[in-house]
């Protein structure tokens, strides 16, 4: 992708289009994966009773609207070639570019609101506000669901998703949280740990492939010459 940045900046033919191409394919999955370690945090939490991870709740949250925000502006100005007209009609008239640009327009907020101070000044808005993280959640899989169909990455997608989301429920929450603490159920739970550990992996394994897959040659390839 570096190499794109220089093609393009350079005003080399084809320069733009080929960014465009390699943005979609990197920062898109780039985003995602992001986005799914931050709402992995608190699974973890639940299940482990760790704590030391819990900052990175934040550091991911907004390094994923720094990601997404730089895929929307190269996006903005890339994408004339294959989806004609001005910015707005553009994201107007597609769909899943619609539900692409409002995921990131969601996590503004949340990103300007991941501090100490805005959290004391907010107070108890602090959390009403941080839960439009689950409108994000949905908003990116109606995204994937309209650029993929039902296969591919969003199956995947789906099937990371659903531990993310088992674990959010509040009963299984505080039934593993109180039998963590007393020490019971101990069995239950590690075969639950592993069902829903495993689905994991399998969800994610696949955006951990395609990222490896294009990701590296994005930064290592040669700028275009054609």
């Amino acid at each position: 992708m570096g190499p794109e940045i220089i093609s393009a900046v350079s005003g080399r033919p084809r320069g733009f289009a080929n960014l465009g191409s390699s943005v979609a394919d990197v920062l898109g999955t780039s985003i995602f994966v992001i986005f799914i370690m931050m709402l992995a945090v608190t699974p973890v939490q639940t299940m482990t009773g760790w704590r030391w991870h819990v900052v990175l709740r934040r550091d991911y949250g907004v390094g994923m609207f720094v990601v997404a925000a730089t895929d929307l502006t190269i996006a903005a100005i890339t994408t004339g070639d294959t989806f004609p007209g001005g910015f707005f009609s553009r994201v107007g008239g597609h769909a899943f570019l619609f539900a692409g640009t409002l995921s990131t327009l969601l996590a503004l907020p949340l990103a300007v609101t991941a501090n100490r101070r805005a959290r004391r000044w907010l107070g108890r808005y602090w959390k009403w506000l941080h839960r439009l993280t689950y409108v994000l959640w949905v908003s990116i899989l109606i995204h994937l669901l309209l650029l993929f169909g039902l296969r591919a990455l969003f199956l995947d997608a789906a099937l990371v998703s659903l531990p993310l989301a088992v674990l959010r429920l509040p009963a299984l929450r505080r039934w593993w949280e109180s039998s963590r603490r007393a020490k019971t159920h101990f069995v239950a739970r590690w075969i639950a740990a592993v069902a829903l550990v495993s689905v994991f992996v399998a969800g994610y394994a696949p955006f951990a492939r395609e990222l490896a897959k294009k990701g590296v040659p994005a930064f290592t390839q040669r700028p275009s010459h054609d």
